[in-house]
């Protein structure tokens, strides 16, 4: 008899709209407190795990395409380009210092102490997430590679590297240290989404097509495409490695959250929940008190915060 595929534990709704991007919220290094939501309209929504209710909205930009939480601090940056750091000031929070970057839509990542944003030139722009003050450029060593379409932070040996994704199907990768390029790779189709795991030195993009590509970093930094993961419908927005690296996840512009096995890559279960195509996936880094598990987030463009508990 098939094993059903689980619900989600719980579903923040309400007047959201589309959905861009989530960001679990930490009150110390132990429990998971909120969820935020940056959305289309840009209002940020935030949800509290605590009572599983809206607690805080508030206006923060246009297109808000991603939203980092520091402690008390936020970033957010917009479609249009500008980069704000937010701090509490009473009830809700404040701008207290801004920048701007010339490509908004691939949403910018945290790595340590460093903002990591692109720019329309194809190079990424490394920020101090204190003050947005630019810290250094990486720059790629091709031609005619386009917009980066997403950015993943990736650690080979104890040491931190930056991947980029292009619109061209380039993937390349440099090494946050020197800021010079030291691995590429050439595929077919625009990248929208990447995932790398360090132990076995194999990533995962997504793409337009209905194939996920697996790829691989070896000893000298040689990148190659080993195999495709075929997928029911086309288009993939995200993909993510749950943090023990046994569980691959895609969300589909179908809707569907897949969930292989990392091991075998065998499809474990299809999560059909949300009406529009996924935006985001994230897993909580911590605890969810309320529900005494870690917790993935999926977000879609139907508005829909969906909850996931896959430890037990």
């Amino acid at each position: 008899m098939a094993i059903l595929p689980p619900d989600p534990v719980f579903c923040f709704k309400g007047d959201m709209g589309y959905i861009h991007n989530l960001s679990f919220c930490t009150r110390g290094n132990q429990f998971v407190s909120h969820i935020l939501a940056a959305t289309e309209k840009g209002i940020v929504y935030f949800w509290d795990l605590e009572t599983n209710r809206l607690q805080h909205k508030q206006e923060m930009g246009g297109s808000l395409q991603a939203i980092h939480s520091i402690d008390f601090r936020i970033i957010t940056q917009e479609k249009t380009g500008s980069i704000n750091l937010w701090s509490v000031n009473g009830s809700s929070y404040e701008i207290t210092d801004t920048t701007k970057c010339t490509s908004g839509y691939c949403k910018s990542i945290l790595v340590n102490e460093s903002l990591i944003v692109s720019d329309e030139k194809g190079t990424v722009e490394i920020l101090d997430i204190n003050n947005l003050e630019k810290i250094g450029v990486l720059k790629p060593d091709i031609s005619a590679h386009g917009h980066i379409m997403a950015l993943e932070k990736v650690m080979i040996d104890d040491k931190v590297y930056i991947m980029a994704g292009y619109e061209t199907g380039d993937i390349i990768l440099w090494d946050l240290n020197t800021f010079k390029p030291c691995g590429h790779l050439k595929l077919h189709e625009q990248i929208t989404s990447l995932t790398f795991d360090p132990c076995t030195r194999r990533g995962v993009c997504g793409n337009s097509s209905n194939a996920l590509q697996m790829f691989t970093i070896d000893k000298d930094f040689n990148m190659s495409l080993k195999l495709e993961l075929s997928l029911t419908n086309e288009g993939c927005n995200i993909v993510k490695l749950r943090p023990d690296k046994k569980i691959l996840v895609s969300g589909g512009w179908d809707g569907r959250l897949r969930m292989f096995s990392w091991k075998t890559l065998r499809i474990l279960a299809v999560l059909a929940e949300h009406k529009g195509p996924i935006t985001d996936v994230q897993f909580s880094p911590h605890v969810v008190k309320y529900w005494n598990s870690n917790i993935m987030a999926a977000s879609g463009a139907d508005g829909i915060i969906s909850l996931w508990s896959l430890y037990n």
